[in-house]
């Protein structure tokens, strides 16, 4: 048959241009429109979560006030918030080990309620120390503070050029009291929200206030000591020398994670208050001070009740501190994650796309086209991965959806112009009903009214795999013979059980049992119509490998539940059919079959209504795409007591192998696995389980693991 649904020559790359330019510009529609930007945030997340992250910073230490701290001192009547000159041996500690920053997380902006003196003792010890404390930024109007001029003074950084066109607007500041702000080296802003969806990526390393730059906490403190001087805004970044620091439009730098919470070293607050008081005493402390020679200490909390827990694309619960950390590390690494430019983006978008649709342009086969996509696909993803590695953050999710549009647009005109004949052949096996049905209308008329009623019933859905590979080295004449010598076999043990052929979808087959007619044994013969089936395919691979064709194979799903039956649709236009939540269950049972390498796979539900009619075999725990709830499933084997010996100490074997699984015992279970598919027939589920024992071996499942299978497709 000659192809002439695509042009010739140059004419190809101008159609795919033009494909690959129309999927760019909705997608450039899209990210204007910020329809996108949740999901380009979820898939960095998936980055920060599944590649491997460089390691945190070795002279970056956490002093953390966590529940226990807080339940220490309450027992020795401290109850919180804590007198503030507990913090004072706590900064002696850090100066006696030749700390290099001691920043605190925390902000002291009221007098302490335990008076005056309590103040002064704890700003005795910051006096001459590298200390730095936490202001905070609010956009309300609030009188003028008089500590702002001394404010500016000791924290506001210099920095010339045009500012980035986001940045919020500040009206007043909260600083520490007056003894604690004068005896501090530095102060910084802890002000910063998150990001739409609630998670924290990116932080503000200035914010403007009375015409002034005040610097985020852990950057007062990196400006201060690190790189003094004076800085300078340029296009996408903040430059002092020759060191840029990345922001976006809105002054943030995209944080570049290190891991979940802990992954920075931690130290108790009661711990190193102790081993201070201690060493005064001339005792052995807890911690030598020499664990801090040279350390950036950032003291926060990480209780939860005192309301400073973060969400991070690393970890739900992530202490606030700990972005502070996660900036500090950046900035001393100086190995941040610099966002491609948007043009670069677009660019790439487009050659995906552009790719994407001469695959499917110039592709002879199916398998191939689809193998090409797929192709670029994992190129796009694994340019995001690689780039990621390499310190930039390339977005995937808008050349994802070009390739993907400009591949639909691709498909759908070459289905409009080459499949006219493959869809005539789908009309041509469009709806049959047994004997039993039409007779039954014949008696009921009043069944051909528009509309249903609720009947238990058991659906069976079947279809075959590897026909698109066979069809396509066969002409079409003789692919609609084969299809119909196919669907009418299957169609005629359907009918001889009495069940109602529902429809076709090209070679798969809709069908159930128990409506119109009451059926008290639809299920057994449900799957006794599949054993049937399973065992004319047989026969009729026979007759194609005479013929010198493959083989096919038929994965059958069947489920028993409430439906809706009866006659659906428009009043022009009806079919007598079901629908319901129990016909999406047995529509995935087909696809599962997949994943196990079966052939009939039938859900808890038809497996009880079966009872001992015939032989099963409980394969696994399912949750289904589109339900919550999981599934027991199980396999259909043979009809009751024709079970071969062989094939019953299989089964025994797969049920110590699943209840070992299911108990996390590994080893175990893959022991019995494996004797199960010493034992066991064709179409042996076995062997997928085993293969996820080893898995589990090599990685273990998290504590919550529930044994349930989650697959991601059908």
């Amino acid at each position: 048959m000659r192809r002439q649904w695509y042009p010739r020559g140059a004419g190809r790359w101008v159609l795919a241009g033009i494909m690959a330019g129309v999927a760019c510009l909705v997608v450039w529609g899209l990210t204007r429109l910020g329809v996108l930007e949740p999901y380009r945030l979820k898939t960095l997340d998936q980055f920060f979560r599944t590649l491997p992250l460089a390691p945190a910073h070795p002279q970056i230490v956490l002093v953390t006030i966590d529940q226990p701290e807080i339940e220490h001192f309450a027992a020795r009547g401290l109850r919180w918030p804590w007198p503030r000159q507990l913090y004072a041996p706590l900064m002696d500690f850090c100066r006696r080990g030749g700390a290099r920053a001691v920043i605190f997380d925390l902000l002291f902006t009221e007098e302490s309620v335990y008076g005056a003196r309590d103040d002064e003792e704890f700003a005795r010890a910051l006096r001459g120390g590298p200390a730095f404390l936490a202001c905070f930024l609010t956009r309300e109007d609030k009188p003028p503070h008089p500590l702002v001029p001394e404010i500016l003074k000791k924290a506001a950084l210099s920095i010339s050029g045009p500012p980035p066109v986001g940045l919020p607007d500040y009206r007043a500041v909260l600083p520490p009291v007056p003894p604690l702000l004068a005896a501090s080296l530095g102060v910084g802003n802890v002000e910063c929200g998150p990001d739409p969806d609630g998670i924290y990526r990116r932080l503000p390393l200035v914010a403007p206030f009375e015409g002034r730059w005040l610097p985020l906490l852990a950057f007062a403190a990196y400006a201060r000591l690190q790189v003094p001087g004076d800085w300078r805004f340029e296009p996408g970044a903040l430059v002092q020398g020759n060191l840029r620091l990345p922001l976006d439009d809105q002054g943030r730098l995209l944080l570049k994670f290190r891991g979940p919470a802990r992954t920075y070293p931690r130290f108790s607050a009661a711990d190193l208050i102790t081993s201070e008081l201690s060493l005064r005493q001339g005792q052995k402390p807890l911690h030598p001070p020499e664990v801090l020679a040279g350390k950036w200490v950032l003291v926060g909390l990480t209780a939860p009740g005192l309301l400073d827990l973060k969400a991070s694309p690393t970890s739900p619960i992530y202490p606030g501190v700990e972005l502070h950390a996660t900036l500090l590390d950046n900035l001393l690494s100086g190995d941040f994650l610099r966002p491609v430019p948007g043009p670069a983006v677009a660019l790439w978008a487009f050659l995906l796309a552009l790719a994407g649709a001469v695959v499917v342009l110039v592709s002879l086969r199916i398998w191939l086209t689809l193998a090409g996509a797929l192709g670029l696909a994992a190129v796009g993803a694994g340019g995001s991965a690689a780039a990621f590695r390499a310190d930039w953050w390339l977005d995937p999710v808008s050349p994802g959806l070009a390739l993907g549009l400009s591949f639909v647009l691709a498909a759908v005109y070459r289905y409009a112009t080459e499949g006219r004949q493959k869809l005539a052949i789908r009309r041509m096996f469009s709806h049959y009903l047994s004997e039993a049905v039409i007779s039954h209308l014949m008696e009921h008329p009043e069944c051909l009214r528009l509309g249903g009623e609720r009947r238990r019933v058991t659906l069976f859905f079947s279809d075959l795999a590897g026909f698109t590979g066979l069809s396509e080295k066969l002409a079409p004449e003789a692919v609609v013979a084969l299809l119909n010598e196919y669907l009418s076999r299957m169609t005629e043990i359907i009918l001889e059980e009495e069940g109602v052929v529902d429809k076709f979808e090209g070679d798969a087959i809709m069908a159930f049992w128990g409506a119109p007619l009451e059926q008290p044994d639809q299920a057994v013969r449900a799957c006794r119509a599949a054993l049937r089936q399973q065992k004319a395919l047989r026969e009729f691979n026979a007759a194609l490998a005479h013929q010198g064709l493959p083989p096919l194979a038929m994965r059958i799903g069947i489920n028993t539940g409430e439906a809706v039956v009866g006659n659906l649709g428009s009043h022009r236009r009806f079919d007598y059919t079901v629908i319901g939540d129990a016909v999406n269950l047995a529509a995935r049972l087909e696809g599962l079959n997949k994943y196990y390498d079966t052939a009939i796979l039938v859900s808890e539900e038809t497996a009880a209504a079966v009872g001992r009619a015939l032989e099963l075999l409980e394969v696994d725990l399912v949750a289904v795409k589109g339900r919550e709830r999981p599934v027991r499933v199980f396999q259909v084997l043979a009809p009751a007591g024709e079970l071969p010996p062989g094939v019953a100490a299989a089964r025994e074997a797969y049920h110590q192998g699943l209840a070992a699984y299911r108990a996390r015992r590994f080893e175990e279970a893959a022991r019995h696995f494996a004797r199960a598919l010493e034992l066991m027939w064709e179409g042996n589920p076995a062997r997928a389980l085993l293969a996820r024992c080893q898995g589990f071996l090599a990685a273990p499942p998290p504590p919550e693991w529930d044994g349930v299978f989650r697959p991601e497709g059908k």
